[in-house]
C-alpha cells in the first residue's frame, strides 16, 4: 500500500539516497549531480517546516521509496515542481505518477494559483510521466551543458 508521509519522519541523507538511487542508470549522473543532491538534502532537513509543507516522501511498507519537492514562492503566477524521484526498482509500476497526482493536488490547493510548472530533460522518462499526468509542453531548449546526454531542457506545465 503506498503512502505519503513527511520528510520529518526520516532521518537526513533520506533524499540523497533516493536521488542517487532514482539516477543510478547512468554513473554521469552522480558525477554531475551529486553536490546538489548533497546540498538539497541538507536544505531540507536544515528547514523542516519547509521540507514537510513543499514535498512529500512516497513509501510502501514504511520504505521511502521516492520523493517530490516544490517551490511555492511565485505564487500566485506559479508553484514549480523540483526534484522528483523514484527508486529504481520502484520504476514502470506507477509509483512515480500516484507520486506527482499527489503532488498537484496538493499544489492545487493554493488559492489563485494559475500554473504549475516543471522543467526537466527530453531523453530522460519523466516527460511521459509529467505528460501522463497533464502536463502540456510549452518550450524547449537545447542543452549545451555537461549534461547534453540527458537531451534538451524541455518545459511543461498545467494552466488552472
Amino acid at each position: 500500500m503506498i503512502e505519503f508521509r513527511r520528510f520529518t519522519e526520516f532521518p537526513r541523507g533520506t533524499l540523497y539516497d533516493i536521488l542517487q538511487d532514482a539516477y543510478s542508470y547512468d554513473s554521469r549522473n552522480r558525477e554531475l549531480w551529486d553536490e546538489n543532491w548533497r546540498e538539497s538534502d541538507d536544505f531540507f532537513y536544515d528547514n523542516p517546516n519547509i521540507a514537510d509543507n513543499y514535498g512529500l516522501v512516497t513509501c510502501i511498507d514504511n520504505m521511502p521509496i521516492g520523493f517530490v519537492t516544490w517551490d511555492p514562492r511565485h505564487r500566485p503566477e506559479y508553484v514549480e515542481i523540483g526534484h522528483n524521484g523514484i527508486r529504481e526498482k520502484y520504476k514502470g509500476k506507477g509509483y512515480g505518477r500516484e507520486q506527482l497526482e499527489e503532488a498537484i493536488r496538493r499544489i492545487k490547493g493554493y488559492e489563485g494559483l494559475q500554473r504549475i510548472i516543471v522543467c526537466t530533460n527530453s531523453n530522460l522518462i519523466a516527460p511521459k510521466n509529467y505528460e501522463s499526468v497533464g502536463f502540456k509542453l510549452y518550450d524547449r531548449k537545447k542543452n549545451d551543458t555537461e549534461s547534453a546526454y540527458t537531451g534538451d531542457y524541455l518545459y511543461y506545465q498545467i494552466v488552472l
